[in-house]
Protein backbone atom coordinates (compact mmCIF):
# COMPACT_ATOMS: atom_id res chain seq x y z
CA UNK A 1 0.00 0.00 0.00
CA UNK A 2 1.55 3.78 -1.14
CA UNK A 3 0.26 6.79 0.84
CA UNK A 4 0.34 9.51 -1.72
CA UNK A 5 -0.40 12.19 1.15
CA UNK A 6 3.37 13.11 2.93
CA UNK A 7 1.15 13.98 5.87
CA UNK A 8 -1.10 10.58 6.36
CA UNK A 9 2.31 8.74 5.54
CA UNK A 10 3.90 9.47 8.81
CA UNK A 11 1.17 9.27 11.15
CA UNK A 12 1.65 5.93 9.77
CA UNK A 13 4.86 5.30 9.63
CA UNK A 14 5.09 6.69 13.07
CA UNK A 15 3.69 3.64 14.83
CA UNK A 16 5.58 1.38 13.30
CA UNK A 17 9.12 3.79 14.20
CA UNK A 18 8.06 4.28 17.40
CA UNK A 19 7.64 0.25 18.44
CA UNK A 20 10.95 0.04 16.84
CA UNK A 21 12.85 2.69 18.36
CA UNK A 22 11.49 1.08 21.78
CA UNK A 23 13.32 -2.62 20.46
CA UNK A 24 16.27 -0.62 19.85
CA UNK A 25 16.56 1.07 23.05
CA UNK A 26 16.31 -1.92 25.12
CA UNK A 27 18.97 -3.78 22.55
CA UNK A 28 21.51 -0.87 22.97
CA UNK A 29 20.71 0.87 26.53
CA UNK A 30 25.02 2.06 26.57
CA UNK A 31 23.93 3.82 23.30
CA UNK A 32 24.13 7.46 25.33
CA UNK A 33 27.87 6.57 26.05
CA UNK A 34 28.84 5.15 22.65
CA UNK A 35 27.72 8.05 20.63
CA UNK A 36 30.48 10.09 22.19
CA UNK A 37 33.35 8.44 21.25
CA UNK A 38 31.44 8.38 17.53
CA UNK A 39 31.35 12.15 18.07
CA UNK A 40 34.64 12.98 18.81
CA UNK A 41 36.26 14.11 15.37
CA UNK A 42 33.90 14.63 13.43
CA UNK A 43 32.33 17.62 15.45
CA UNK A 44 36.07 18.21 16.45
CA UNK A 45 36.50 19.08 12.84
CA UNK A 46 33.10 20.84 12.34
CA UNK A 47 33.69 23.24 15.17
CA UNK A 48 37.36 23.77 15.70
CA UNK A 49 36.84 26.61 18.66
CA UNK A 50 33.70 25.43 20.50
CA UNK A 51 34.36 27.95 23.57
CA UNK A 52 31.35 30.44 22.88
CA UNK A 53 29.13 28.57 21.29
CA UNK A 54 25.88 27.56 21.86
CA UNK A 55 24.80 23.62 22.11
CA UNK A 56 21.13 23.04 22.43
CA UNK A 57 20.47 19.53 23.67
CA UNK A 58 17.41 17.86 24.57
CA UNK A 59 16.35 15.90 28.17
CA UNK A 60 16.06 12.32 26.67
CA UNK A 61 12.87 10.47 27.17
CA UNK A 62 11.54 7.20 27.41
CA UNK A 63 13.10 5.37 24.38
CA UNK A 64 15.00 8.11 23.37
CA UNK A 65 19.00 8.28 23.19
CA UNK A 66 20.69 9.69 26.49
CA UNK A 67 21.89 12.56 25.89
CA UNK A 68 23.55 13.00 29.11
CA UNK A 69 27.34 11.56 28.31
CA UNK A 70 27.15 13.93 24.66
CA UNK A 71 26.26 16.92 27.02
CA UNK A 72 28.73 16.35 29.59
CA UNK A 73 31.27 16.09 26.54
CA UNK A 74 29.93 19.10 25.03
CA UNK A 75 30.84 20.86 28.32
CA UNK A 76 34.32 19.40 28.68
CA UNK A 77 35.22 21.12 25.04
CA UNK A 78 34.17 24.49 25.96
CA UNK A 79 30.34 24.73 24.63
CA UNK A 80 27.24 26.66 26.08
CA UNK A 81 24.37 24.37 27.07
CA UNK A 82 20.29 24.96 26.48
CA UNK A 83 17.85 22.81 26.73
CA UNK A 84 14.26 23.45 24.27
CA UNK A 85 11.30 24.98 25.85
CA UNK A 86 8.05 25.10 24.76
CA UNK A 87 6.35 28.24 26.23
CA UNK A 88 2.72 29.02 24.68
CA UNK A 89 -0.09 27.19 23.44
CA UNK A 90 0.69 28.17 19.32
CA UNK A 91 3.60 25.45 20.45
CA UNK A 92 6.62 27.88 20.10
CA UNK A 93 9.57 26.62 21.49
CA UNK A 94 13.04 28.31 22.40
CA UNK A 95 16.17 27.25 24.00
CA UNK A 96 17.22 28.44 27.12
CA UNK A 97 20.62 27.85 28.98
CA UNK A 98 21.52 25.07 30.86
CA UNK A 99 23.94 23.38 32.55
CA UNK A 100 23.87 19.74 34.34
CA UNK A 101 22.93 19.71 37.79
CA UNK A 102 20.50 23.00 37.18
CA UNK A 103 16.97 22.05 38.37
CA UNK A 104 14.33 21.56 35.78
CA UNK A 105 10.50 22.43 35.67
CA UNK A 106 7.60 21.09 33.06
CA UNK A 107 7.27 23.01 30.06
CA UNK A 108 4.18 23.88 28.25
CA UNK A 109 3.46 20.16 27.18
CA UNK A 110 5.04 18.64 30.25
CA UNK A 111 8.87 18.27 28.94
CA UNK A 112 11.53 18.51 31.58
CA UNK A 113 12.86 22.39 30.89
CA UNK A 114 14.97 25.41 31.89
CA UNK A 115 13.13 27.47 34.46
CA UNK A 116 11.39 30.28 32.22
CA UNK A 117 13.74 33.02 34.40
CA UNK A 118 16.97 31.43 32.38
CA UNK A 119 18.27 33.41 29.58
CA UNK A 120 17.00 32.73 25.64
CA UNK A 121 20.14 31.57 23.68
CA UNK A 122 20.14 31.05 19.69
CA UNK A 123 22.53 27.78 19.23
CA UNK A 124 24.94 26.86 17.05
CA UNK A 125 24.27 23.30 16.85
CA UNK A 126 21.06 21.67 17.62
CA UNK A 127 21.30 17.81 18.61
CA UNK A 128 17.85 16.58 17.97
CA UNK A 129 15.68 13.39 19.08
CA UNK A 130 13.78 11.73 16.28
CA UNK A 131 11.56 8.43 15.37
CA UNK A 132 13.28 7.89 12.37
CA UNK A 133 16.11 9.29 9.30
CA UNK A 134 17.48 8.72 6.09
CA UNK A 135 20.81 9.58 4.82
CA UNK A 136 19.47 12.87 2.88
CA UNK A 137 18.77 15.00 6.04
CA UNK A 138 15.53 13.58 6.09
CA UNK A 139 14.02 13.56 10.13
CA UNK A 140 10.72 11.72 11.17
CA UNK A 141 9.92 12.99 14.53
CA UNK A 142 6.84 13.42 17.12
CA UNK A 143 4.78 15.29 14.92
CA UNK A 144 4.61 18.41 16.70
CA UNK A 145 6.71 20.71 14.44
CA UNK A 146 8.29 22.03 17.39
CA UNK A 147 11.51 21.60 16.02
CA UNK A 148 11.01 22.53 12.30
CA UNK A 149 9.34 26.02 13.06
CA UNK A 150 12.27 26.50 15.76
CA UNK A 151 14.95 25.64 13.44
CA UNK A 152 13.58 27.73 10.26
CA UNK A 153 12.87 31.02 12.52
CA UNK A 154 16.89 30.62 13.42
CA UNK A 155 18.12 29.88 10.53
CA UNK A 156 16.57 32.86 9.16
CA UNK A 157 18.94 34.63 11.08
CA UNK A 158 22.16 32.68 11.16
CA UNK A 159 23.61 29.11 10.51
CA UNK A 160 22.56 26.55 12.42
CA UNK A 161 23.87 22.90 12.17
CA UNK A 162 21.25 20.49 13.10
CA UNK A 163 22.52 17.09 13.95
CA UNK A 164 20.01 14.14 15.10
CA UNK A 165 20.83 11.61 17.40
CA UNK A 166 19.50 8.34 16.77
CA UNK A 167 19.97 4.25 17.07
CA UNK A 168 21.39 3.14 14.08
CA UNK A 169 18.58 0.94 13.65
CA UNK A 170 16.33 3.92 13.18
CA UNK A 171 17.66 4.86 9.41
CA UNK A 172 14.38 4.45 7.08
CA UNK A 173 14.65 4.52 3.91
CA UNK A 174 11.86 6.48 1.19
CA UNK A 175 10.54 8.73 4.18
CA UNK A 176 7.59 11.82 3.50
CA UNK A 177 8.84 14.75 3.48
CA UNK A 178 6.87 18.23 3.91
CA UNK A 179 7.97 22.02 2.62
CA UNK A 180 8.40 22.84 5.96
CA UNK A 181 10.63 20.01 7.24
CA UNK A 182 13.72 21.26 8.42
CA UNK A 183 16.84 18.93 6.92
CA UNK A 184 19.09 17.23 9.60
CA UNK A 185 23.10 18.20 8.51
CA UNK A 186 24.29 14.88 10.05
CA UNK A 187 23.18 11.96 12.03
CA UNK A 188 25.14 10.77 15.11
CA UNK A 189 24.19 6.87 15.77
CA UNK A 190 25.84 4.63 18.58
CA UNK A 191 28.30 3.63 15.70
CA UNK A 192 28.28 6.18 13.12
CA UNK A 193 28.76 9.84 12.21
CA UNK A 194 26.11 9.84 9.07
CA UNK A 195 27.16 13.01 7.02
CA UNK A 196 23.74 14.38 4.80
CA UNK A 197 24.15 13.79 1.13
CA UNK A 198 22.52 15.93 -0.65
CA UNK A 199 19.64 15.03 -3.06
Amino acid sequence: MVIADPAAAKIALRVFVRNRRKELALEHPEAGWMVVDVAREPLAARFPEPAGKVAAVYFGLGSEVETRPLADWLVEQGWTLALPSVEDEDGHMVFRRWTPGDPLVHDQIGLNAPDPSRPMLEPDLVVAPLLAFDRQGRRLGQGGGYYDRALAALRTRRPVFMLGLAYVGQETQGLPDEPHDQRLDAILTESEYIAVQED
